[in-house]
């Protein structure tokens, strides 16, 4: 009976920890984000999208980052801890990646030869700084050449 008391007492100790780690740890809270991705005015038809949190003056963990895949039609829509969860809430650094093509059908690449471009390398948000607020955000990312 001891025994049983001290077990269901430590599960209710360790009850509001084991729920603060299922909600994630040193993350916020997340709000939908989507929008479209251009070059030249016309949608970008393929790589991902990363928002990083970026840290307040206070230091506090800003939380997870956020993925995105750009899609055919070059939208997207931000996930965090799941596929489409949204951002967590403040400022973040965007990043974009350029699709990675698979060679030709048939086709076997040599040693050391690189896949085919996509037309989208280089490419950098114009503004790579947003911010992510409560409720719904439509961020549309123009692409530009990365300056050298």
């Amino acid at each position: 009976m001891v025994v049983r008391r001290t077990t269901r007492g430590a599960v209710l100790l360790c009850l509001p920890l084991v729920l603060g780690l299922i909600a994630g740890c040193g993350g916020g809270k997340t709000a939908s984000v989507s929008g479209q991705v251009t070059y030249n005015g016309k949608p970008v038809t393929g790589g991902s999208l990363s928002f990083t949190p970026i840290p307040t003056s206070g230091g506090q963990e800003p939380g997870k980052p956020g993925a995105a895949v750009v899609g055919d039609d070059g939208k997207y829509v931000v996930g965090t801890y799941g596929e489409t969860d949204g951002a967590v809430i403040g400022k973040h650094q965007v990043n974009y990646s350029a699709p990675v093509l698979p060679f030709p059908e048939g086709r076997e690449p040599r040693p050391g030869e690189s896949p085919p471009r996509s037309g989208f390398e280089g490419l950098v948000p114009r503004i790579d700084t947003v911010e992510v607020k409560r409720g719904s955000n439509t961020i549309d990312i123009e692409l530009v050449p990365e300056r050298r």
